[in-house]
């Protein structure tokens, strides 16, 4: 199969990325972090979270951090947004771009959202009329696409009901989510060939964690269904709070790695991309050091 000759990558460093980093970074420095991610060209960034601060600490400065970086008209800056009192924390930030998350697992989505796939459905039909009075763009996630740490394998006809009522919504991207890093090749290609039967490829993004050091082959076997848009996090920080050993989002510099190899050209520019790596990683493991001694 032809590969695409460019994609798209969405950074997710300074919201999955950091979200379950157990010690406090201070707000000056992700904005640094996220200044750093501007300069490198990626086309959308996943700033944070409207998050409920008892939830996911780290982000409970989530509108201070908007209200500070430097903004470039060529990106898209994108926040999560957990229910309708995110929503409009987002709107209230000057967010253009929103991302909901729901899952294929009904007990993952309860453990993560506190509510049923269903549930965490309804809750979007509630936001709907906001985010389309506001002309906003929303993104979905969604979680455990191939396996759920409490559930095991997760069924097709699953994540297809999941997608279509993402796209009843009126969502105009989808990001397909390894959670816990197991799916191989086989099942990422079998699940996109049965999805591809039903909707088109431009739809979707895959959202692949390397914790058993699959994402890279994962994301080819996407680029071979024409998928075009991947998630990745500087330093392959971050994982899932809520998928206990999932930690490992793919590094952002390993994806552009492997797009340099097929010749796929990505927009990013390397030497700051390594420069935005170096900064996060320095400043978590500083922080960590410091709480340790502490």
């Amino acid at each position: 199969m032809s590969l695409p000759e460019s994609v798209k990558l969405v950074e997710v460093g300074p919201r999955d990325g950091l979200q379950n980093i157990p010690v406090p970074i201070a707000t000056d420095d992700k904005v640094r972090y996220i200044d750093l991610l501007t300069q490198c060209g990626f086309p959308e960034i996943e700033v944070t979270s409207f998050v409920s601060p008892r939830r996911i600490p780290q982000l409970a400065d989530a509108q201070d951090v908007s209200r500070s970086i430097n903004l470039d008209s060529n990106i898209m800056y994108t926040a999560l947004v957990p229910n309708l009192r995110g929503l409009h924390n987002a709107i209230h930030s000057n967010y253009s771009s929103i991302a909901v998350f729901t899952a294929a697992s009904n007990t993952f989505s309860q453990k993560n959202t506190q509510c049923t796939m269903d549930e965490s459905i309804q809750r979007f039909h509630k936001m709907k009329h906001v985010w389309e009075d506001h002309g906003l763009r929303i993104r979905g996630y969604i979680s455990t696409v191939w396996h759920c740490p409490y559930e095991g394998s997760i069924p097709i006809n699953a994540v297809s009901e999941v997608i279509a009522k993402l796209l009843d919504l009126g969502i105009q991207e989808i990001s397909l989510g390894d959670t816990i890093g197991k799916a191989t090749t086989e099942e990422v290609r079998y699940t996109l060939e049965s999805i591809l039967k039903k909707w088109e490829p431009s739809y979707f993004a895959l959202h692949m964690h390397d914790t058993f050091g699959m994402a890279a082959a994962n994301i080819k076997a996407g680029m071979e269904f024409d998928i075009a848009t991947f998630d990745s996090s500087t330093g392959g920080m971050g994982g899932c709070p809520y998928a206990e050993g999932a930690t490992g989002n793919i590094a952002s510099e390993k994806v552009v790695a492997l797009c340099e190899s097929l010749g796929i050209e990505t927009g990013i520019n390397k030497s700051k991309l390594d420069e935005a790596s170096n900064l996060i990683q320095s400043i978590v493991a500083k922080e960590s050091l410091t709480h340790a001694e502490n």
